[in-house]
Order: C-alpha cells, then sequence, then structure tokens
C-alpha cells in the first residue's frame, strides 16, 4: 500500500519511535531481555528552516540464540529519506534509490526467485512509518541509521519541530541533539513533551543566542523509568521545540550559498484584508451520524470567529442544492446569529451534486460582487467539504473539472476538504489546485472538529493577494513558483533558485501585491559574495544546504503540478522531478529505496520503502472498521479510480503477483468508513426487474423502499428511481427527476446484546453483505479460515447459544504456534518447545519471528502472522465476547472456511421482483432484506447498511453453517 503526501497549510511534524519489540511481559525463555536498545541518539541539524536529521539506534542481541529485531520509525509525510543504511557484524548495508520501477522489477524478481522480501514502509494519518525488521546473530550487534531532510513550514506564526520517541524500554544513551541556525535571528524557542515531569522538564536544557539555538534532551536511565522501581519508560510522546525568526526586513531575507538562493518572505505588519468566503456543505446520506454532527459544531465554532468586516455564504447539498441567504452577508452579529440556526438545522439527505453546489458558490460570489455588496479590495474563496465522489447531477469528474474551472475563471480560490476515506481525493486535489487552492483530507475521528477550525484557522487572516516576486531574468534562472494567489498571516512564502550570472554582484528582488487598500511594492538588494561568506562559515551548515533545499522544494512543486497537468506536460514534469530526485538521493513518490542484505544460510533479503501520495492512502476499499470479513474486495488497474478507490499499496508485493501464484490475492482488508447507506456509484449500472418490465437504471437514481423501523433517530432518505424507458412501472418509482425521501425513519439500533452478524464488504457498494448464525447450543465451534499456502487456521468458539458472538477463537500458524483467545486472556504455545505464556488482556508487545502480538488498548490485539494481520476485539457486555478483523491477509484462492469464499473478489447485483428484493451473489440469486447492523469489526460499534441474508447466510456462504462445524478449536482441515 501507499499512502500520502498531503497538500495543505498545515505542517507536518518529523517524528521518530524506535522499537525493538519485546513482550510487555518476560517470556518463559527470558526473550525480552536478550534484546536491548543500548543507544538511541536523534541529530537535528536545521538551517534557514531546512531541516537534517539523523536517526541512530544500536541494539544488541545478548542470546546465545539469533533474534530479529526491528526498528521503527516514524517521519512526517512532507520529509524526503536521504539515507538508510544498516550496520551489522562491521558490515554495513546501504540503501540505494532507484527509480520505482526498477525498485519494484528488482523486489518481484527476488519474489519470483524465492528470496526474502520485507515491506519496509507504510504510513498513517499525519506520519509515514518507516519499518524494517532483520535478523541478527547470538551476541551480535546492529545499527540503524536513517537520514531525512524536509523544509519546515511556518504554520500560525511558527516553525515546530517534533520528535515522537517511544523506545518501550530503558535505553543506556538516549539523547536529542537539536541545532538551530537562522541568520535572521531567533526570535524566541521553546521546547516540551507531555511526558516530562517536573524533575525531568530539567533535564532539557536550551540555549538561545542572537542566531543559533541549541536544545539538549539527555535523561539518565533512572530518569527515563515510571517510577522509581519501574522497569517500563516514561518516554513515550512527542517532543515538540517550537520557535520563530526575526522579521527586521519588509521585503524578506535572501540567503547565498554556492550559487543557489533562498528567499523569505513573511510581512507581519500589513493590515489584514477583508474576506468573502463560501462555505459548500455535503448532506449527503453518507455524512449521517458523527460526521454530520462534527460538521455542524465546526461550523457553528467557525462562524463565532469570523470576523465582522467578512462576508459569507452557506451552501449546503445532495442532490439538490440549498442556500441560507442568495447572496453573500456581512458578518454582522445579527447574521450570524441567524447562519447558526441554520447550521444547527442541517441533516443529512440524498445524493451527491459537487458539480452544481460548487457552481452555486460561483454564482454567489458573482451576484453578490455585481450588486456591489462585497468590498472593492478583498480576498474571495470557496470552502468545500464532502465525503464522497459525485453521485448525482452531472458525475463525470473531468466534465465537473471542466465546469468549475470555467466558473471560477481564475476569479476565486477553491480549497477542497475531504471527510474520510470515501472521497475521491485525487480528483478533491486536481479541482483544488487548478483553482488557486489546496485539498485536505479530514480524518474521521474525535478531533474532526478540530481538524476543520484548524484548517479555516490557516485562511481565516489574509494580508496580500496577487503575490508576485521578481529577480533579474538574465541573472537567475530554475526558480521554483514565485507567484503566489495569497499570503495569510502566520505562514512564510519561499522562493528558491540558482544563480545562473557567474560575476552577479548584487540579487535585486521586487514583490509587488495587492493589499488591503492600496497595491504593495517592495524592493531588496543582497550582495552575492558577501552574503555567501558570511553563510559558509557557522558550522551547523550541512552541505550544499540551500541547494538541496531548492532540489526539495523544486520537486514537491513539480509533484504538484502533476495532478493537474495535461497528458502532454505531464511526461516532461514527471521526467524533470524524477531525475532532481535520483541527482539528490531522495525517496520521493517517483523513486524508491532498494537495501539488500544476505541472511545467514539464506537467500538474500531484499527491502524496498517507497513513499506514496495522499491520495493514492485514500484510493483504497477501506475495511478496517468492519468485522469478521474475508478479503473480499480486488483492486481496480492501475490508473482507474473506482467510487471506493484502489488498494492503498504499501510495497510492490501489494501489486502484480509471481506467476507462481496466478491466483493469490493480496488484500489489505481495513474498513469502510463508519456508516454507509444508499449512496451508489453513478458509474455502475443495475438491470433491475419490475413487473416483467426491465429498466436499465443509473444506480444513483434507483428508488430503494426500506421498510421504516421504529427507533429514535431520522432514518437515510433513499433515491428516488429515474426511468429510462417508456413504461409503467407496478412498483412507487417516481417518474420525476427531483430526488425526493421516500420516508424518515430511523436506521435500526442494536444493542451490545444483540446477536453479532458477520459483514462481508462488497465491491464498489456502500452496502455490504450480512448474516448471523444461530447455533442450537452452547460451545459450537466453527471453522472460519484455513488456508494451506500461508499455513494460517482460524476457528472459533460460539458462546451462548443461538449467538454469533465468539467466546474463544483459535489460531494455528505454520504448525508453529497455536493462540488461543478468551474473554479472560490469550495463551500463546510455541510448539517446537512446548512452551506456554499466558496473558491478560492488556497493552502488550510481542515478537516471534515472523509472528507478532501487539495492543495499545488492552482490548484490541492485533496478530500478525507473515504477511497477515488480524485483530481479536474483546466486547464488554451483559456477556463478554470476542469479535475478529482481518486487516491484511495473504490468503491463497483456495482458502477454505465459513469466510474461505470471501478470499475472492464479491460483487453484487441487486433486482426486485415484486416485493422480493434479490441479489446476486457468486452466480447464485439469494432473496435479501435491508437492514443496519452495528459492526463489531470496532470497539466503537459502528453502524453499517447490510444485504441481510436469511438463514444463516444460505446462499451466500458455500452450505450451511453446520458444514463448518469442527470438534476442537485448532483443527485444520
Amino acid at each position: 500500500m501507499e499512502a500520502s503526501l498531503c497538500f495543505a497549510l498545515l505542517v507536518f511534524l518529523p517524528a521518530f519511535t524506535s522499537t525493538v519489540a519485546l513482550p510487555q511481559k518476560r517470556s518463559a525463555q527470558g526473550h525480552g531481555s536478550d534484546l536491548e536498545i543500548y543507544s538511541f541518539h536523534v541529530d537535528c541539524k536545521v538551517t534557514s528552516c531546512f531541516a537534517h536529521n539523523v536517526l541512530t539506534s544500536r541494539m544488541a542481541n545478548r542470546a546465545n540464540a539469533s533474534r530479529e529485531v526491528t526498528f521503527d520509525v516514524e517521519l512526517p509525510k512532507h520529509a524526503f529519506i536521504s539515507n538508510f543504511s544498516m550496520t551489522i557484524d562491521g558490515k554495513t548495508y546501504v540503501g540505494v534509490v532507484k527509480k520505482k520501477e526498477e525498485a519494484k522489477q528488482q523486489y518481484d524478481q527476488a519474489v519470483s526467485q524465492g528470496q526474502s522480501a520485507g515491506l519496509v514502509k507504510v504510513s498513517g494519518r499525519k506520519m509515514e512509518e518507516f519499518k524494517v525488521s532483520v535478523n541478527i546473530a547470538a551476541l551480535s550487534k546492529v545499527t540503524f541509521e536513517l537520514t531525512y531532510e524536509e523544509l519546515l513550514k511556518r504554520h500560525l506564526g511558527k516553525y515546530e519541530l517534533a520528535i515522537k520517541v517511544r523506545p518501550q524500554q530503558l535505553v543506556k544513551h538516549f539523547k536529542i541533539d537539536a541545532h538551530i541556525y537562522e541568520p535572521q535571528g531567533i526570535s524566541f524557542l521553546d521546547a516540551h513533551a507531555a511526558f516530562l515531569t517536573n524533575d525531568l522538564a530539567e533535564t532539557v536544557k536550551k540555549t538561545l543566542t542572537q542566531d543559533k539555538a541549541h536544545v539538549v534532551f539527555e535523561p539518565t536511565l533512572d530518569q527515563q523509568r515510571k517510577c522509581p522501581e519501574c522497569s517500563e519508560s516514561i518516554l513515550d510522546g512527542e517532543f515538540i521545540i517550537k520557535y520563530d525568526v526575526k522579521r527586521e526586513a519588509s521585503a524578506g531575507d535572501i540567503q547565498i550559498v554556492n550559487g543557489y538562493f533562498v528567499h523569505y518572505f513573511a510581512p507581519t505588519d500589513l493590515p489584514r484584508m477583508r474576506k468573502n468566503v463560501v462555505f459548500v456543505i455535503d448532506r449527503s446520506g453518507s455524512m449521517y451520524g458523527k460526521k454530520m454532527q462534527q460538521t455542524r459544531e465546526a461550523l457553528l465554532k467557525i462562524l463565532e470567529d469570523i470576523h465582522e468586516d467578512d462576508h459569507f455564504g452557506l451552501i449546503t447539498f445532495d442532490s439538490e442544492v440549498s442556500t441560507w441567504k442568495s447572496t453573500l452577508v456581512q458578518a454582522t452579529p445579527e447574521m450570524v446569529q441567524q447562519a447558526k440556526t441554520f447550521v444547527g438545522r442541517i441533516t443529512d439527505r440524498g445524493a451527491t451534486d459537487i458539480n452544481a453546489a460548487v457552481l452555486k458558490g460561483v454564482e454567489m460570489l458573482k451576484i453578490s460582487k455585481e450588486e456591489r455588496k462585497l468590498p472593492e479590495r478583498s480576498v474571495s474563496i470557496i470552502i468545500l467539504l464532502t465525503d464522497g465522489d459525485p453521485t448525482s447531477g452531472v458525475t463525470n469528474l473531468e466534465q465537473i473539472q471542466f465546469n468549475i474551472k470555467k466558473g471560477i475563471e481564475g476569479l476565486y480560490t477553491l480549497y477542497c476538504l475531504g471527510f474520510g476515506f470515501d472521497v475521491n481525493y485525487n480528483f478533491l486535489e486536481k479541482l483544488a489546485l487548478e483553482n488557486g487552492g489546496v485539498a485536505r483530507r479530514i480524518y474521521e475521528s474525535s478531533d474532526s472538529v478540530l481538524q476543520l477550525q484548524g484548517f479555516y484557522e490557516e485562511v481565516a487572516t489574509p494580508l496580500l493577494q496577487q503575490v508576485e516576486l521578481q529577480y533579474p531574468g538574465n541573472g537567475v534562472s530554475d526558480l521554483t513558483e514565485n507567484v503566489f494567489r495569497h499570503y495569510y498571516n502566520g505562514s512564510e512564502i519561499v522562493v528558491a533558485g540558482r544563480i545562473s550570472k557567474n560575476d552577479l554582484e548584487i540579487l535585486s528582488v521586487q514583490i509587488k501585491a495587492g493589499a488591503s487598500s492600496s497595491d504593495l511594492t517592495l524592493a531588496a538588494e543582497t550582495p552575492v559574495e558577501e552574503q555567501d561568506e558570511a553563510v559558509k562559515k557557522h558550522k551547523y551548515i550541512f552541505g550544499e544546504y540551500i541547494e538541496r533545499l531548492w532540489a526539495y522544494l523544486t520537486i514537491q512543486q513539480l509533484l504538484s503540478k502533476i495532478v493537474s497537468a495535461q497528458p502532454e506536460e505531464r511526461e516532461a514534469l514527471n521526467e524533470k522531478a524524477l531525475q532532481l530526485s535520483l541527482n539528490y538521493n531522495f525517496v520521493t513518490s517517483l523513486t524508491s529505496m532498494v537495501v539488500t542484505k544476505p541472511e545467514e544460510g539464506q537467500t538474500d533479503r531484499t527491502m524496498v520503502a517507497h513513499k506514496p501520495t495522499e491520495a493514492e492512502q485514500g484510493d483504497r476499499v477501506d475495511f478496517s472498521h468492519h468485522g469478521l470479513v474475508g478479503a473480499a474486495i480486488l483492486p481496480v488497474k492501475p490508473g482507474r479510480t473506482s467510487s471506493r478507490g484502489s488498494y492503498l499499496k504499501f510495497s510492490s508485493a501489494q501489486q502484480a503477483l509471481p506467476s507462481r501464484h496466478p491466483k493469490r490475492v493480496h488484500s489489505p482488508i481495513v474498513s469502510l468508513a463508519s456508516v454507509h447507506y444508499d449512496m451508489p456509484v453513478a458509474s455502475v449500472h443495475y438491470d433491475i426487474q419490475v413487473a416483467s418490465v426491465d429498466y436499465d437504471m443509473p444506480v444513483a437514481s434507483v428508488h430503494y423502499d426500506m421498510p421504516a423501523p421504529q427507533p429514535t433517530h431520522r432514518a437515510r432518505p433513499t433515491h428516488t428511481a429515474r426511468l429510462t424507458q417508456k413504461a409503467r412501472p407496478t412498483h412507487k418509482a417516481r417518474t420525476t427527476h427531483t430526488a425526493r425521501p421516500t420516508h424518515t425513519a430511523p436506521p435500526p439500533t442494536h444493542t451490545a446484546d444483540e446477536n453479532p452478524r458477520f459483514v462481508i464488504p462488497v465491491k464498489n457498494k456502500q452496502r455490504s453483505v450480512c448474516f448471523e448464525i444461530t447455533a442450537p447450543s452452547d460451545g459450537v465451534i466453527l471453522q472460519l479460515v484455513s488456508d494451506a499456502d500461508s499455513g494460517i487456521t482460524i476457528n472459533g468458539e460460539l458462546g451462548e447459544a443461538g449467538k454469533s458472538a465468539f467466546q474463544k477463537i483459535g489460531i494455528v500458524y505454520k504448525d508453529l504456534y497455536e493462540i488461543e483467545f478468551n474473554t479472560q486472556g490469550l495463551s500463546l504455545v510455541n510448539k517446537t518447545d512446548n512452551s506456554i505464556q499466558t496473558l491478560s488482556w492488556s497493552p502488550m508487545n510481542i515478537v516471534l519471528d515472523s509472528l507478532s502480538l501487539s495492543s495499545s488498548n488492552g482490548r484490541t490485539t492485533e496478530v500478525t502472522l507473515g504477511s497477515t494481520v488480524i485483530e481479536v476485539l474483546l466486547h464488554r457486555s451483559r456477556q463478554d465476547f470476542l469479535w475478529l478483523k482481518i486487516k491484511l491477509n495473504d490468503f491463497s484462492a483456495g482458502s477454505t472456511g465459513l469466510l474461505g469464499r470471501f478470499s475472492r473478489q464479491l460483487s453484487v447485483k441487486e433486482g426486485k421482483i415484486g416485493s422480493k428484493v434479490l441479489i446476486e451473489v457468486y452466480g447464485h440469486d439469494v432473496t435479501v432484506t435491508r437492514d443496519f447492523t452495528i459492526d463489531y469489526g470496532t470497539l466503537s460499534k459502528d453502524r453499517v447498511s447490510c444485504w441481510v441474508v436469511p438463514d444463516g447466510g444460505r446462499g451466500a456462504i458455500e452450505g450451511s453453517y453446520s458444514d463448518y462445524v469442527v470438534q476442537t478449536l485448532f483443527q485444520k482441515p
């Protein structure tokens, strides 16, 4: 899977986690004490806001046998790795940066030849995780060293460097050593961490002079302890360094080294420009529940902060577009209060017409300007918030992009906020970039409100617009971007370039921009040779840092241009970015780093690290919130985006597989967003039979008659069918083009004690296939998955009669390990020496060869079995029970078990005959009902929309549930 490079006004913070994955409790063999991180050193050098960070971790195997150690670090998504090496037994293995296609070819070749291949990097929300595991011999040591570089972005008036530390054990030599050199001078410095106690805070040493800062954090072993007698480390969190620079020159600061220059422009003494903002808010059915609630809450807080001189408008949309006022209004207290009332009444319903909604925002701005309701010198922006693809009105993505670009005409800036992972981030990113803005993903979590507020805060105070920085045309070349739509308070404009004239004595710049009351012109001159010598003499300079800064910034901007470029331009931009990446040894989205290490007594081990993009993080089928599922989804073809997206690629191993396993599906199982309703994909068609009349209807137009349940919340409205042939339907389909909700009843609410249903995701659908098992007696054991190729068998013992909930889950891995989970804890049996380790439900981290168990909350345990990752969840209720989630699997096409068939692609068609609802599953027609169910694959028990298969899933599963009954918890076929 690949993950993400977010375009945003947000500063991504560097962070590190270095771990040897050790058990929380000492194992029977005492392996935990055999593996030791004896040195952990973070060396940060920041010069002119360009950070060069080196993380060095030294580990030792004190055992008399070889052990596997894990090097696990986090770094910001905007950073580029420039070096990685491992030194084992005095020999250093260095990573080589290659073109991504070449690295993939080398990786695939290694796999096809039976060599060991490693997944080096995956991604998270704000960080990218770099993780590699290697075997080291008995009584040996290994040194890992990772270097990455990035330009720190100024965010709300400060630069932040956050170093995430989580060694998970006491480290004899632990040190964070940060040197900062800013030629402009440093105005303030701070360093803190949430884990710092009063005593530990005293170990943080800060030194600040005119233009240098030095921060050292070097706690002793005793100072790292959670308590005087504890062996656990208190170091767990972000160590944050904040600073800003002095800004005396209004035209900014220019620095020159070895023929390259960088210009920082961030004026602070300008009056704010008045702002006109239109909020375009998705209220479609998929915004149901928490997303809609958080959106309302965020808008209410944003309205409280909007400046009284600003003008604003509110648009909500589903398949229809609604406006609060027909034009923008000034943010007087009275108008703000009326707007709050409107926001409080926004409810979710219908489909998603992004095209009409954004064009309505453009129209509002144009009408307001024509009617002279907006200040003459003001900044106009549109903020779009949506959580899904367009499913109503114009649904062709390229047509929408064309329409909106033509409508905006370069007059306004469009910012696109994608809520969750159901959005087509490629589409939103291109839409924003083509209209002068950026795209941002809003993650579904408890802090979604803060994310939305944080974005608005970044654009809340414009100081300049149409900013252009001009340099002598015959003296400089290879300029990065030098024209900017807006400059916001607390941010910074950075331009870099190359001095092409050898005898250039003075580098001059002229800045032109529109300000609040008049046009602004600023000018500055910098002596080239004098500046060069002044900067070179400082010891904190690392190499050709301005040249590398220029390369870094150029690559970032080229990658951004590629997103919105025409096909004929894209190839040239891609080639230029690729060559720069290779020349400067940067791991970017176009390159990969390959590390090859000989393994003792085995073939070589090839590991590949590659950098993903934010769009690729979203282009996946996300099932991590679902419960007990098989690998039911296949990726779409490269370059094609489905409504649910393609897989997030961890490495090339997730793509085309070696020919010796032609039918194998490598499918990351992660979760759909929390709740999905009738929001079908506009580009897919069903053949639906109604009273012997066939209609070929777009899915977005299908009318679903859903029985009205009884609970307290308002239900999802359904779509109205638009008929494409002239016939008189016998069902209740409307023949108009206006979508109306057919009822307002809520989805059914489930209690924790209700019989859990198995939830099987369906390709390109927002509704899953669900079924439940009602065993006649307690203690029935079901074979869930059995796969001979991967050596994995998973069985589950049902608890109370008539319930699908498990009281025990048994896992067999390669006949080497047996793991039994129950509601009290787990036991791990090593079949090699018959040792047993028993653990309660509590945080843990255990690594044994290719098997690992980890838990951070004590109620969800992640089990890694080679390339397969599952989670076992403990649900507390009237009678505690277990549930299973398969996050990532390497099951073969021949896998069996109750859920074994779902390792193949599950594609479902729906139709109606009379009052019956039918779906086609693997060529068989199955009568179903539509319902909502709790997904026990998350502790939050999200509700999902389902086709419920009666009679224990008969028709969807092969045979009946009784065909999968086995006699023991670890029985294999």
